[in-house]
């Protein structure tokens, strides 16, 4: 728990404007994580609910502003979007534009033919397609991490 505090402590948005494209998609889906996560991991936890909140919209709103066309970003962010669009209401202001919002990026890197967004689409199950997601998962979020556990399990 304490290594998760410190990693709130030390994110601000002068220094999620500096990291990396995956190192941004990997803070997004952490804090993403922890707040869907929040009522099993601690109570002790509850007074960095804002922080983590706060990280999670600044983060998208830098992707956002650098990667709007990536298929990468359309997938994650479409996915987080869509599966919890109350995380979202800060920037879309209303949970059923945020869940369209979500739903429409997952669309968009579907027709860009991005093997992730096909997969967690349209459920797709063909072995090779699931192999280019898997190598795709690896580079996009470390293959060592619980964040590519947590997307692998989705996929099987």
């Amino acid at each position: 728990m304490k290594k998760l505090i410190g990693f709130f402590d030390a994110i601000n948005e002068d220094y999620l404007k500096t990291v990396g494209k995956y190192g941004l998609f990997r803070i997004s889906f952490y804090t993403w994580y922890v707040i869907v996560k929040w009522g099993r991991l601690s109570s002790k936890l509850e007074k960095y609910l804002g922080q983590a909140e706060n990280i999670l919209i600044d983060a998208f709103k830098i992707a956002t502003e650098k990667y709007l066309n990536d298929g990468d970003y359309l997938w994650l962010y479409g996915y987080l979007i869509s599966v919890f669009p109350e995380h979202f209401l800060s920037v879309y202001s209303d949970y059923l534009k945020a869940e369209y919002t979500g739903k429409q990026m997952l669309n968009v890197a579907s027709q860009m033919q991005y093997t992730l967004a096909i997969i967690f689409n349209e459920k797709f199950l063909e072995k090779d397609v699931l192999e280019n997601g898997k190598k795709d998962l690896e580079n996009m979020l470390d293959k060592s991490t619980e964040a590519y556990d947590y997307f692998i399990r989705r996929i099987q």
